[in-house]
């Protein structure tokens, strides 16, 4: 024990820096002022991941190419904004010095506590990541699950009543989960914060009234169903795994050997009861699949564990249920 101890000890060594705020980027405070920001993207909460470390800006690098969506969610909370929308390992940046951080160690700690080690030469690599501007769930079992709270000048609390099937359904969507599976605290539509008609892209894009906010008290919780599914099977309880991920929905092919324990985590996601059997086949037509990390699945959501796609594979996962 003493010795892991130690270990992490020295592996964060040195870490923590003085920060400043980048105009027109998302950019937080970490620990001990050192500073993290998005730059690049469409809005404050997206683009590319950069940590201020020694007095200098780079962009981080993750050396196993195995960041996950959990992973992005660390990120998401580090510079302040809602949910993830997505997360991903990218080549094709100019050559450049980055920070190396440990994947494993984001999801407990703030990701300026994870860099190891500067890249020893430059490097074309670095992390996209988008979250969502104004909206999260928080406390919730997986990424698509929790406390609905809004950006409105400070991360605030959606009151019971305040939100309907509609404005469910606009959340869920506009965080790349699935359909709303269970709401608890909505009420009549007659006294709700929201008036959403469906087709808005994000929550915030819905006419409001009654605008007070839940500082305290009962807030909404929502679920939305994971965005998975299986074809090709005798029921919707068994087939060819399918996971909706930026829009487009692809098999699945996971990192390493399929365990049991992931087909438990794919039965749980689907609402389908006990894992029968799954196993990796090949012989599927050629196209782009989502990778996904196999050890992940026994405890996340199989899109939380999505770390990158191929551009074609003939391989899948097949997976059956109880129901």
């Amino acid at each position: 024990m003493f010795l892991r101890v130690l270990l992490r000890s020295l592996w964060c060594w040195g870490v923590l820096c003085a920060g400043v705020q980048a105009e027109n980027n998302s950019s937080a405070e970490l620990v001990g002022g050192a500073s993290l920001r998005l730059v690049g993207g469409a809005s404050r909460c997206a683009g590319t991941v950069e940590l201020r470390r020694r007095g200098e800006w780079r962009r981080v690098d993750e050396p196993f190419k195995h960041w996950d969506q959990d992973d992005t969610a660390a990120v998401c909370r580090d510079v302040d904004c809602g949910s993830v929308v997505y997360g991903e390992y990218t080549a094709g940046f100019p050559q450049a010095r980055v920070w190396r951080v440990k994947s494993n160690c984001v999801k407990k700690s703030a990701v300026s506590e994870c860099i190891s080690e500067t890249f020893p030469s430059p490097s074309p690599s670095g992390l996209q990541v988008k979250c969502s501007d104004s909206v999260r769930l928080v406390s919730g079992s997986g990424l698509c699950s929790g406390s609905v709270q809004i950006w409105d000048g400070s991360w605030t609390g959606v009151c019971d009543g305040d939100l309907d099937q509609r404005g469910a359904e606009v959340l869920c969507r506009e965080l790349d989960c699935g359909a709303p599976s269970l709401l608890q605290g909505a009420l009549s539509p007659l006294g709700q914060t929201f008036h959403c008609e469906g087709h808005e892209s994000a929550l915030m894009d819905c006419p409001r009234s009654n605008s007070s906010t839940c500082s305290s008290g009962a807030t909404v919780n929502l679920t939305c169903s994971e965005p998975i599914r299986l074809v090709g099977g005798a029921s919707r309880c068994s087939g060819t795994v399918e996971v909706k991920h930026r829009g487009e929905w692809r098999r699945v092919e996971p990192s390493l050997f399929w365990q049991q324990q992931g087909t438990v985590g794919v039965c749980r996601d689907l609402g389908c009861g006990s894992a029968v059997y799954g196993e990796v086949r090949d012989g599927f037509p050629q196209s782009r699949v989502w990778n996904v990390l196999s050890n992940c699945v026994k405890t996340s959501s199989l899109r939380g564990c999505i770390y990158g796609s191929s551009s074609s594979s003939s391989e899948g996962l097949w997976v059956k249920c109880s129901g």
